[in-house]
């Protein structure tokens, strides 16, 4: 029961085969599958095979699997010519084996055996691998929308494009986004079909505006189609009836709208001539059904038609003629509600989640620095009193519009305006150490710090609450827990500022592999330290140069040795190592109990869930560099402060989930350092 199996290529075949039936039958639990699950698949390959295997023994072979997949995906995707698709094999130098080996312990075996059933891995496998595709970090080089679900749409946005506005992040409303988090039974699974239109669009007068809230008593679940909703429906149409072998011609459209019934002066026909000029997309679309002298066939391409024309009907006369109501029947309200706040230091502490005097530096400091200016009837300080009262109490629109006067459409204006700026903010306030010696900074374990020489920060990873479409929720699940979140990836110095983020990666990705994956990609500019420095981190990862993990199967956490003191030398390091490294815990802790939106996010899409958890780090740090007299702050910066552990995925099941990284030299000199601490801190007796 317990000794490891091996597998032949056949047993492994029916393995994949019956998990993705199991899939598709029961769904997954995570990454994994369900319980039930595993105890048919062990039933099966008892039935065929002969084999009495216990649930960790498949669950190992699916995770070596999914390993070696994720490996071999990695080295396919890679550009030149590498792969040799007969063979199944890839034709690598010596020295970027070792490199691929390090990257992907569990994939080292590719370079002698290829991946077996490769098809049959990618059915069950892809889709269902962290992969960070939605990351981010202000150290980064390229803009924060880069990996926006618009921009991965460019080519076909850009044949859809009728306005000069391109879709994008138009429709965040709390109200309207439920739309893409509603349960799989309220969605509807299949892309549509060309179907009678009006299922597309509703009639001209009956949709409300992009912004609208749901009904009264009903749940947000049930939010009205938004026009980005139905461009959406109307493109994964058009997606599927295209062709892309030729590029037809004006003309061509021209016969077949003569062919089915339209004349030159009808209205439907200058129209769809209009878009037919503009756009080869649209005339590949109409032509790809077949011109048969049925009358069935004829019918879909009316629908075909009037889908192409009532697009261009949503994307340029609806949303130009859509019209809100002007907000001046308390014109200014939302200034005098701001001025409230300020006149009292405990209101704006309460709603706005910062002094008083920290909100007017702040507003200065936009004004002066990321030409934030005040609109028509808009100004700075409500703009950002707005944006501060959403992600400090979670507040939706409408919440806002009832305290501010304002329509959700210029709430929804400003929110976003004001976010775009805090991305550029953050680029200057979240910033790497300079790797000094240690400078004198101010608060505790002063003493430990001075034997702890190198450390310059410590290092963890935190989940942020996420809300994800279904179809994506088993990547953002975390491991134990029913929620969704994204894995946050921080450095924080000793004095509770954070100088390194990365945000946006998926629940189920491990801490290791966060930074695994960080430090092997160029374009996040991680820091690395000098080989004299590094960070304090837990046992979640590696123990190489540049990062100083507690040791092994000794207690470690500080609620460990609250009975009883550290006695042994490795105790005590793991002691004085936890309270050096709890300041990262403390900063995650403040960081939670200023912003809740952190702790429950509101519904907006993953790109602005991602923007809005790097804005919370940046105003984070402004608030500690100006050095304003902070209440969660000081209560936050005494060491015996209880905050929870605030692990993302940081807990390993063996040595290869935490991951390696570095050379076996490195490994070496970071174990002879912790052995030297360790017998310093013994003879010194500080802990």
């Amino acid at each position: 029961m317990g000794e490891k199996q091996n597998w032949t290529s056949e047993q492994l075949h029916c393995l994949l085969q019956t998990c993705i039936d199991e899939v598709n039958t029961n769904g997954r639990k995570g990454l994994s599958l369900k319980k039930e699950s595993w105890e048919k698949v062990g039933k099966i390959l008892h039935e065929r095979f002969g084999l009495t295997l216990a649930q960790r023994q498949l669950k190992n072979a699916y995770d070596n699997l999914r390993g070696k997949y994720i490996g071999w995906k990695h080295l396919k995707d890679r550009t030149g010519n590498i792969y040799n698709s007969q063979t199944n094999t890839f034709s690598l130098t010596p020295e970027e084996w070792v490199e691929f080996k390090q990257r992907f312990p569990k994939a080292a075996s590719l370079s002698s055996v290829p991946l077996v059933h490769p098809q049959l891995c990618e059915t069950l496998f892809g889709g269902n691998t962290a992969t960070g595709e939605m990351r981010w970090t202000p150290s980064s080089q390229t803009t924060s929308n880069v990996a926006s679900s618009s921009s991965r749409r460019v080519p076909m946005l850009q044949m859809l494009q009728i306005l000069d506005t391109p879709f994008g992040d138009y429709t965040d409303d709390a109200a309207t986004s439920f739309a893409d988090n509603a349960s799989p039974s309220s969605r509807a699974s299949p892309p549509p079909r060309a179907s009678p239109p009006p299922r597309a669009s509703p009639p001209p007068g009956a949709s409300p505006p992009p912004g609208a809230s749901p009904p009264p008593g009903r749940p947000s679940k049930k939010a009205k189609p938004t026009l980005d909703d139905l461009a959406d429906k109307m493109e994964k149409v058009l997606d599927h009836m295209m062709k892309v072998n030729h590029v037809p011609s004006v003309d061509e459209c021209y016969q077949k709208l003569l062919r089915v019934g339209y004349s030159s002066e009808d209205p439907l026909f200058v129209a769809a001539m209009m878009v037919f000029g503009q756009f080869p997309s649209m005339r590949e679309s109409w032509l790809s059904v077949p011109d048969h002298d049925t009358g069935f066939i004829m019918d879909n391409d009316e629908m075909m038609l009037l889908l192409i024309v009532m697009f261009l009907y949503i994307r340029h006369f609806w949303k130009r003629g859509c019209k809100r109501k002007r907000d001046d029947d308390l014109r200014g309200s939302g200034l005098r509600y701001t001025l409230s706040i300020l006149s009292d230091n405990t209101s704006c502490t309460e709603l706005l989640r910062m002094s008083r005097e920290s909100f007017v530096r702040l507003c200065a400091h936009f004004r002066a620095n990321y030409s934030l200016t005040d609109s028509k009837h808009v100004s700075v300080e409500e703009k950002m009193a707005m944006f501060l009262i959403m992600i400090g109490h979670n507040q939706r629109y409408v919440v806002v519009k009832h305290n501010f006067k304002h329509s959700k459409q210029t709430i929804h204006k400003f929110f976003h305006e004001v976010l775009a700026k805090m991305m550029i903010f953050a680029k200057d306030m979240i910033v790497p150490t300079s790797f000094d010696p240690n400078p004198n900074i101010p608060g505790h374990n002063r003493r430990l710090r001075r034997v702890f020489k190198g450390a310059v920060g410590a290092l963890d990873g935190t989940l942020i609450h996420a809300i994800v479409p279904p179809t994506k929720q088993d990547l953002y699940r975390a491991r134990g827990k029913g929620d969704c979140y994204q894995n946050v990836l921080a450095i924080c110095d000793f004095n509770m500022i954070f100088t390194y983020i990365v945000a946006g990666w998926e629940g189920v990705a491990h801490d290791a592999k966060v930074l695994s994956e960080v430090i092997a990609d160029p374009g996040a500019s991680f820091p690395i330290p000098p080989p004299d420095k590094y960070y304090l981190c837990d046992a979640a990862y590696a123990h190489t140069r540049g990062f100083m993990a507690p040791y092994r199967g000794v207690r470690y956490w500080l609620g460990d040795f609250r009975r009883t003191r550290a006695v042994t030398d490795k105790e005590k390091f793991n002691h004085a190592h936890a309270k050096l490294r709890n300041v990262i815990e403390r900063s995650f802790g403040v960081l939670k109990a200023r912003f809740p939106i952190l702790k429950r996010m509101a519904p907006f899409s993953l790109v602005t869930q991602r923007n809005i958890t790097i804005a919370c780090f940046a105003l984070h740090n402004f608030i500690r560099k100006e050095g304003f007299n902070d209440h969660l702050f000081a209560q936050y910066v005494e060491p015996s402060v209880s905050v929870g552990h605030n692990h993302g995925n940081a807990s390993p099941a063996n040595e290869d989930e935490v991951g390696v990284h570095g050379s076996a030299a490195d490994r070496e000199y970071m174990s002879h350092l912790r052995d030297e601490i360790a017998n310093q801190l013994m003879q010194a007796g500080i802990i």
